[in-house]
């Protein structure tokens, strides 16, 4: 086994550079930018560690169902959102299930706020926002007339934002839809943060990119995208779950399918400079399937809350 691990870490290096391509020089090479990150594998119902710097701390575990969420909860602890009905709590040092919360059906978000309530988004009867208090029981429900959503984020001032197909939707806690943003045709709305100033930074789907909109929904600045310079070589399919780094890049997962092996028609994950330039890929199809969330750890403490309700994911003051 450590034989075959040694073998796929050495092809993940080789084909590193490939991926890393001349196309958006003088932009550093993929191999120069080493993470440590969590990844939701949906098609392959997993969850990964990868440590480029010391592989021999990688690891899985197997969830089961599909998992797209993931949130560190403080403690070295992470929790994941289960679509068979609710959220689990793993230890990221034993990789031990320590806890499970069920009986709500389709569940694709689970966050957990200071106060230790947790908030979840199903696509059940529309779009079902449950906040459970600290005991994993329900203490109200919102549900908002939409179709499906996927990775739902609070905002500051306490609300929702979520997507359903080409627009965000911002709602209160009663069920209300306080406003929505319309995305650009062809898009579908994965996952939305709020940037100061009243705009978002919104995930669309089948564009695939992350772009910046304002307060009025006129869109700012892409990064990524089909018409993208390096779109057909990294395989650019559906922008999923993305995470904002301390030096403002932006690293998105890129959902190239539901099947098992549908991860080797592109890269991965992908990391965006602020120039909207490729400066590190991900891309391991014989280790993980296709990605929906990712949290890179490289200056995280996983001993705290950390939640992206700010626009940058960082830690929760209580």
């Amino acid at each position: 086994m450590r034989t075959l691990l040694t073998a796929a870490a050495l092809l993940s290096a080789a084909i590193a550079p490939t991926l890393a391509g001349a196309a958006d020089a003088p932009a550093p090479p993929a191999a120069a930018i080493k993470h440590r990150f969590l990844a939701m594998d949906e098609s392959r119902r997993q969850m990964l560690h990868v440590n480029q710097l010391d592989p021999c701390q990688d690891w899985t575990i197997q969830l089961g169902d599909r998992c797209r969420d993931v949130q560190l909860i403080g403690d070295d602890k992470v929790m994941v959102s289960a679509s068979g009905g609710g959220f689990r709590e793993y230890d990221l040092k034993t990789r031990k299930l320590l806890r499970e919360v069920k009986g709500f059906p389709k569940c694709e978000t689970a966050r957990r706020m200071a106060d230790g309530k947790t908030v979840l988004a199903c696509n059940s009867g529309g779009v079902t926002i449950h906040l459970l208090d600290p005991d994993g029981t329900e203490l109200k429900k919102a549900v908002f007339k939409y179709g499906q959503t996927r990775l739902m984020r609070l905002a500051p001032e306490g609300t929702v934002l979520f997507g359903s197909g080409a627009q965000i939707i911002e709602g209160d806690p009663d069920g209300k839809v306080i406003r929505t943003w319309p995305l650009p045709k062809g898009t579908w709305g994965y996952m939305a943060l709020r940037l100061p100033g009243g705009g978002l930074r919104v995930a669309t789907g089948y564009d695939p990119a992350v772009i910046e909109c304002d307060s009025e929904g006129k869109v700012l600045r892409r990064l990524g995208g089909k018409e993208h310079p390096r779109a057909k070589e990294l395989g650019l399919h559906f922008a999923g779950g993305f995470q904002v780094l301390g030096d403002g890049h932006v690293v998105m997962c890129n959902w190239t399918g539901h099947g098992a092996k549908d991860s080797a028609k592109g890269a991965q994950l992908v990391e965006f400079d602020k120039d909207g330039k490729i400066v590190w890929t991900w891309h391991d199809p014989s280790r993980a399937g296709t990605l929906h969330g990712v949290i890179i750890l490289d200056k995280l403490d996983t001993k705290l809350l950390n939640d992206d309700a700010s626009g940058m994911l960082g830690p929760v003051k209580k």
